[in-house]
């Protein structure tokens, strides 16, 4: 049986071959030609805020510590024995004096030397009269650089420096991730049935924003957004609550909350003016910055096959906070963000209906068409996502938004 596939009139550039969502080959390559090349998000400093502090987390698949050492200074590795390849550290997060791998108890300090290894004189062989040099032993180190307190890791050695990666588009982060009163969490990981690529578009996506997402609709109106080198991106934001004080707003919380609303606007995060009140942030190939004055979103993502993805989401407040500001900053994430009222569910509704509807043999392409080329522009046209390809085929060594030949 021969299937059609009608392939729409268009440019390939304005055309994603639906088959990169679902391919086993494309996922791999993805793996070891842009995250393993790429600087990859994977913390806040004040999540290993103390020396000895740290988190485990899997980057394009490789097992991987960040810690800080007894100096304050950042460090990155695989979590990977030298001996024997064992996981070192299980824990998610922690705060530690050493590394000791569960197996054979070999043990590592928080600079990766190995300091301690049980019956180490049997390495003493007749092929083997030196034995066990330790020095040569440690644990493998992975490029960790922060900007504005937030921590990258970049597994090739040939990469150009994190600052170099980002940019002009750093800067952004100033405000309010270099404050030494920033704490940031992570509030949830959700395993979702859809592919990596589909939070990056979405994030890039102003179409969909006040369409999927009503309650934005008044509140959230859109202003410039600016595409950087490596399609790193800037939307900026309004925020109009006296819409919603005014009734305008289909959203019930601000409707109906007049004083929870003005109570929002109280207790900016560091370095946020109500001129310049909100934005979002992308940076290739998969984090998503989110701030809203008082409140902020952290996005990333941890493929795990073409059609799975764990999505890892951070919330943000001040150490200096008190009790009732604590509540009002949840109050304003939990209604943007939450999973009983927020946008994320309805985004996440939005990825695992498209990845059923990217299997249709049938229909093999989906298009972005919308807008003429630019690199600056308003909400709305797909200007972004088309950079997001364009960095991906860039990567990929391809011609097409589809599998390699």
């Amino acid at each position: 049986m021969a299937v059609k596939i009608v392939k729409p009139d268009l440019s390939d550039e304005y055309l994603v071959d639906n088959r990169v969502y679902t391919d086993d080959q494309v996922f791999r390559q993805e793996q070891e030609k842009i995250f393993y090349r790429v600087w990859n998000f994977v913390c806040h400093e004040s999540e290993i805020a103390r020396p000895g502090d740290y988190i485990t987390t899997h980057v394009a698949g490789q097992p991987v510590i960040i810690c800080r050492n007894a100096q304050g200074r950042i460090n990155a590795f695989y979590n990977t024995c030298r001996h024997r390849a064992a996981q070192v550290v299980r824990d998610e997060h922690g705060k530690a004096n050493v590394f000791t791998c569960l197996y054979h108890l070999w043990t590592y300090d928080l600079d990766g030397n190995l300091v301690r290894v049980p019956e180490i004189e049997a390495y003493q062989t007749n092929d083997n009269p030196e034995g066990l040099k330790k020095e040569n032993f440690g644990l493998v180190a992975v490029r960790a650089e922060s900007i504005y307190r937030m921590v990258f890791v970049c597994f090739d050695e040939d990469a150009p420096s994190l600052a170099e990666y980002l940019g002009d588009v750093a800067q952004r982060f100033k405000n309010p991730f270099g404050s030494e009163d920033l704490k940031v969490w992570v509030v949830r990981r959700q395993e979702l049935k859809a592919n990596w690529k589909m939070q990056p578009e979405n994030s890039r996506d102003g179409y969909h924003a006040a369409l999927l997402h009503k309650r934005l609709r008044h509140v959230s109106p859109p202003r410039p957004y600016r595409i950087y080198p490596h399609s790193h991106t800037v939307q900026l934001l309004g925020l109009d609550y006296e819409a919603g004080l005014k009734g305008q707003s289909v959203d019930p919380v601000l409707a109906e909350n007049p004083e929870l609303t003005r109570k929002f606007m109280q207790h900016p995060l560091p370095g946020m003016m109500k001129e310049d009140s909100a934005y979002v942030v992308t940076i290739f190939p998969d984090t998503l910055v989110l701030v809203r004055y008082s409140t902020l979103l952290m996005e990333r993502q941890i493929p795990i096959s073409p059609t799975e993805t764990v999505v890892e989401i951070r919330a943000g407040g001040l150490l200096s906070d008190s009790d009732e500001v604590k509540a009002i900053r949840r109050k304003h994430w939990e209604l943007y963000w939450s999973e009983e009222t927020g946008n994320i569910p309805e985004d996440w509704a939005a990825w695992e209906a498209q990845q059923v509807g990217v299997s249709s043999v049938g229909v093999r392409y989906s298009i972005l068409a919308r807008g003429n080329p630019g690199n600056e522009g308003l909400r709305g046209d797909d200007n972004r996502i088309r950079a997001f390809w364009q960095a991906w085929r860039g990567y990929m060594g391809a011609k097409a938004n589809a599998p390699l030949d």
